[in-house]
Parts: structure tokens; sequence; C-alpha cells
């Protein structure tokens, strides 16, 4: 956080512990500390703020406590459909994956529409790609076909990337709507190579890290893609199971979705383990948080519980956050691996609220803006999370 004397002499501060101004304050006048800037999910105020000097100043402090979560509808209802429209008159058709690129737009990989949908940050919604019609084709927005598109991810470059659960591809969207295969044969299977020699069993989710490679939930794998689209194996096998260790050792099942720190870690959404895993760039996998065991319990990262969690995002901070499929809720984990709930009662539904009022149906995927916003594709709908201040 940042705190300012006089909105002026701005002081950074990273940790506990006493502080003071690089300026000092001529006897006999006034001070006045303020918050500047504050962590997105922190609530900050200072007591003692304001005064004269007259002596050395040590009454000063200042307390942060856990901002509430606001969960909010940007477009979308619990009815499914197709229309493209602004706010709660869109429609979609079970939602699957999501992408927020620089700008604040929000890519939708809408599941049974078999096509790419489009939020700008004031809710309005549009087609990207996709004819509607499921099948295969390699052309220009809605000129192209999808089949089964899940996973979603976008570079920083304006690239949108596509998981095709059902035509087993990975395919790619240029900024302007030029939809091509990135890899995968078509036919499903685990093998690794370039481009349309490589093949995929149902991939889910995607995420991509600083250098443009591309990582899938794939079967019970952590595949990687490069950008010149070589496909090769992180992490797992065909075979299901819960084992930690390096590359190959390692064991998962049915994970859906990963995502990727600032490091280069890959952290997955290890479904049907009822857990969080981490792989290290090294390609070394572990238990990251939750015992294995489907529950609701809050706690550290070897005690607290997970229920199908479906999809992982990590802020700038390196807080992760989860959404449950089995839980309806949004949970929250932080670097030193506290577990708490961050939004949602547990009973499914779609309602808007603070924390656990909120109601999430199904939550499948939640991913993060420039500003550590949350969004979250739930239901028919995709939702926001704001932190209230």
């Amino acid at each position: 956080m940042v705190l300012l004397d006089n909105a002026g002499d701005a002081l950074t501060l990273a940790t506990n512990g006493a502080f003071s101004f690089a300026a000092p304050v001529a006897f006999n006048t006034a001070y006045a500390v303020t918050v500047g800037t504050q962590p997105l999910w922190q609530n900050c105020s200072v007591s003692n703020g304001s005064g004269t000097a007259t002596a050395d100043v040590n009454s000063v402090q200042v307390t942060c406590i856990e901002a509430q979560a606001q969960v909010s509808t940007l477009a979308g209802s619990a009815a499914p459909g197709f229309a493209d429209d602004t706010g709660n008159a869109a429609r979609f058709n079970s939602p699957d994956g999501i992408a927020v690129d620089p700008s604040g737009n929000v890519y939708v990989a809408d599941f049974n529409n078999n096509r790419i949908r489009k939020i700008t940050p004031a809710g309005v919604v549009t087609t990207w790609a996709g004819s509607g019609t499921a099948g295969f084709a390699d052309d220009t927005g809605t000129a192209a076909q999808f089949n089964g598109p899940w996973g979603i991810a976008v570079d920083l470059s304006g690239n949108v990337y596509v998981a095709e659960n059902i035509n087993h591809k990975i395919r790619k969207i240029t900024p302007v709507g030029v939809v091509t295969t990135l890899a995968g044969s078509g036919t499903a299977g685990s093998a690794d190579g370039p481009g349309g020699t490589a093949q995929f069993n149902y991939p889910s989710g995607l995420a991509i890290d600083a250098s443009g490679n591309v990582y899938v939930a794939d079967d019970h794998m952590i595949r990687k893609i490069t950008p010149n689209g070589v496909v090769s194996t992180l992490a797992g096998t065909t075979t299901s199971g819960s084992t930690d260790g390096a590359g190959l050792v390692a064991r998962f099942n049915w994970p859906y979705s990963l995502t990727v720190d600032t490091s280069g870690n890959v952290y997955v959404a290890d479904t049907w383990n009822h857990a969080i895993r981490k792989i290290t760039p090294a390609g070394v996998v572990a238990r990251f948080a939750g015992t294995g065991t489907a529950g609701s319990a809050d706690g550290t990262s070897s005690n607290a519980q997970f229920s199908f969690p479906s999809s992982v995002a990590v802020d700038t901070s390196g807080n992760v956050y989860v959404s449950e499929l089995g839980n309806h809720a949004i949970r929250k984990i932080t670097p030193a691996g506290v577990v708490t709930k961050l939004a949602g009662s547990g009973t499914a539904g779609l309602a808007d609220g603070i924390g656990t009022t909120a109601q999430f149906n199904n939550p499948w995927d939640v991913k993060l803006d420039a500003g550590d916003n949350l969004y979250v594709a739930t239901d028919n709908a995709i939702r926001k999370i704001t932190p209230v201040r």
C-alpha cells in the first residue's frame, strides 16, 4: 500500500511494522496521513492521522482488513439461449470458459452455441467467431466453425486461443477474427509433436505464459504448446491418479483448468482429485491446497477441502482463486496457503450480492482482469466480482 503525508510525500509499505516518511515535517506545522493506494482485496484506514507536529509523531496507525466481495451480473441470465444484446438481455448456453484482454473485454467460449462471444466492459455482447453450427472450419469471424469450445485464453497481442473439447483441437483467433488451427489432428489421442500431428483428448482449460506458450488441461495431463505450435507433455499421463512428482511421474484426475503466474508456475484445478496442484517451471508437481477428499472446509492448504474445483486464477500478489462446482462458490488461497470463501452461499442459484449472500450455479471458470477484478462463467451468465470499498 501507499501512504501520503499532506497529499504529497508518498511512502510504500510492503510489510507490517513501524514506518516513517522521507520528508520531515517542520516543527509546529500540520501533518495529514492518508491512504493513497491499497491492495485490491483490502480496506485500509488511518488512525490519528492528522495533527500538529510539536515532537516526534508515533501515534499514527494503519489498519487493513479483508474487503468483501461484491458480485454482479455482467451479461446473461439463468435462461439458456442465444442473443447478442446488452447485459441481462444477452443469452448464452453453457458458457464454460472465459478470458479477459488488457482492455477489459471478456471473451466467452459458449459451449452449446459453438460460438466465441465478446463482452465489452459496458456489457455489450457480440459474436466474435463461429457460425453456431457444430463443425470444423478455419475461416474469419462467423464463417468459422467450432464444436464444443471450452477453454479460452487471450495473449498480450489480443490473439484468442480456444480449446475445442469435441474437435480435439486448439484454435487461434487473430485480433481481426481470422480463425486457424494451432495444434491438434482432430483425432482423440495423446501424441506430442508439431501442429496438426499432435493429438489431444477432450482438451478443456487453457492458459498462456509471458513467452506466449499455451498450456492445456487435457485428459489426465498438462500439455504445453510453443508459439510455433509444437506440443509436448509437461506433466501427467493418460492414467489417472494423484501422485506428486516430476513430469510423467505425476498423476492427475481430470484436471479441468489451469493458470500461470508471473514466475512460470502452473496452478491446476485437479477437479476429480478435489485439489489444487502446482507445477514448477521444471515440471515438478506438488499439492498446493486440498486434502483430496470432497468438502468445503476452510483452513490452511493441507487441511482445507474443495469439491470439484473447476478453475483457478492467480493475481499479481500471488493469491489463487478457485471456482468450485460442488460447493457453488469462489474460494481464495493466500500465498501463505490460507483458504477462505470469497463469495457464494453454497446453494445453487443466480443471485447478486455481497460475499456469501451471492449465489452461483456450477461456476465453471474464473478469470482476472488487469486490475485483479474477477469474472466467473456460471450457469448461463457471466458474473463480475469486485471489492466493496
